[in-house]
């Protein structure tokens, strides 16, 4: 049941919907019945942007759920972090992990999250970017296909009173999705307000490298190989300072066909490299510190010795920089948000987040066992608890949604 609950937060960021209106009325829903607050309240204000509570404690049940989820992975499989749980295998939210009690990170990751959809927000506002008749249309046809997928909207209103959020917030989340991605459009045009020039950030680098172990066993060759692979390394790396800075790309690409042996570089002519790219940190070194149009000097790792050739970043398909601009687009807006003055309004404040999540845990498992009795009698449509069940087996926290809605939040 624990999985629902985590498949169920996920909801939130991995679906569009199109905007929609909110009819005040009594408080209510799932958040109201376990704090007796009135979910729609103000919790938090940053500069002139404002969420309500249930956007907050939404956040706080995602975060809550997730680590709920990951360290009972480790603790099944590895055995790792027995002592964050009690004998019937409840987690203990005081316990702390890297100095910091578990609700503790649980709450930065939701008043995270609060800054950066806020540093969002006031970005777009800033700028003047904002979604038009298109945009919506886009949201809306992506909403009815997801709609459809769930088994109709009386399925979708189930799942969002669950997560306990209105279709207004749900809709402000997606949306924030989508002006992030106009906000990413901006930052890779040249003269936009938000533009940087690539070169400043990231790295285009290819390379030729000469394997010293086998590619397809990772066992070492011999010494004698080995050794003829450095001197190749010396006698191209040489031809390559040899060249004119106008004929050593030419050159470049000629030898890298004939002599180098990365499997992962068939598709392309090298990486985009970033400082937080994933790459050997000899490789990740010299990619960042080799001069456009110029070579690096041999590199040795321990896939072998590479000559690396940073190509100028006007050569590099428009595709290639969207994931660094992404990177550094999200930067931007993490140092706004962690600028921002945060006011918590007394109930948010006053909340405490471990009864909170236990409590709020335990009601969904008490609609989920109480739909499954009505199921079990045939008073509801068997095929619809089937979907709600098979949405939270799944462990996708968003990070792949369409519209971009999960990307700030999820890289908090």
């Amino acid at each position: 049941m624990k999985k629902l609950v985590s498949g169920l937060l996920a909801l939130a960021l991995i679906f569009t919907v199109a905007a929609g209106c909110a009819q005040k009325e009594p408080p209510s829903g799932i958040f109201y019945d376990v704090t007796g607050l009135d979910a729609r309240n103000t919790a938090y204000t940053l500069g002139d942007v404002e969420f309500p509570l249930e956007a907050y404690l939404y956040w706080t049940a995602y975060a809550c759920s997730s680590m709920e989820y990951e360290l009972n992975m480790y603790r099944t499989y590895y055995g790792l972090y027995e002592e964050m749980f009690d004998e019937e295998g409840n987690i203990l939210w005081d316990k702390e992990l890297e100095g910091t009690p578990l609700i503790e990170q649980a709450k930065q990751q939701a008043e995270g999250n609060i800054r950066f959809y806020a540093a969002i927000e006031s970005k777009a506002k800033e700028l003047g970017v904002a979604l038009n008749d298109e945009d919506r249309a886009e949201l809306a046809e992506s909403f009815a296909s997801t709609m459809e997928q769930m088994g109709g909207e009386d399925a979708f209103q189930e799942n969002l009173e669950l997560m306990g959020i209105r279709r207004e917030t749900f809709d402000r989340i997606t949306e924030d999705g989508m002006l992030f991605q106009k906000l990413l459009d901006l930052a890779l045009e040249e003269g936009s307000p938000l533009y940087t020039d690539p070169e400043e950030y990231a790295s285009y680098a290819d390379h030729i490298l000469l394997a010293i172990v086998d590619l397809e066993t990772n066992e070492p060759l011999s010494d004698e190989e080995i050794a003829q692979k450095y001197a190749t390394a010396e006698e191209l790396l040489s031809q390559l300072q040899n060249a004119g800075d106008s004929g050593r790309e030419t050159l470049f690409d000629q030898l890298v066909e004939e002599y180098g042996e990365d499997p992962g570089r068939a598709a392309g002519k090298g990486y985009m490299v970033t400082a937080e790219s994933n790459f050997v940190p000899e490789f990740l070194d010299a990619a960042l510190n080799t001069e456009p149009g110029q070579v690096s000097e041999i590199v040795e790792s321990t896939y072998g010795y590479h000559i690396l050739y940073r190509r100028h970043m006007d050569s590099a398909e428009k595709e290639m920089l969207s994931a660094p601009a992404e990177e550094h687009l999200y930067d931007l807006l993490a140092e706004m948000a962690d600028a921002f003055e945060v006011k918590a309004s007394d109930e948010a404040a006053a909340l405490n987040l471990a009864e909170f999540y236990t409590s709020y845990n335990a009601k969904v498992e008490e609609i989920a066992a109480a739909k499954a009795a009505e199921n079990s009698d045939g008073t509801a449509d068997g095929e619809d608890a089937d979907s709600s069940g098979e949405a939270g087996d799944g462990t996708d926290t968003g990070s792949d949604a369409e519209d971009g809605s999960a990307t700030p939040a999820d890289s908090e």
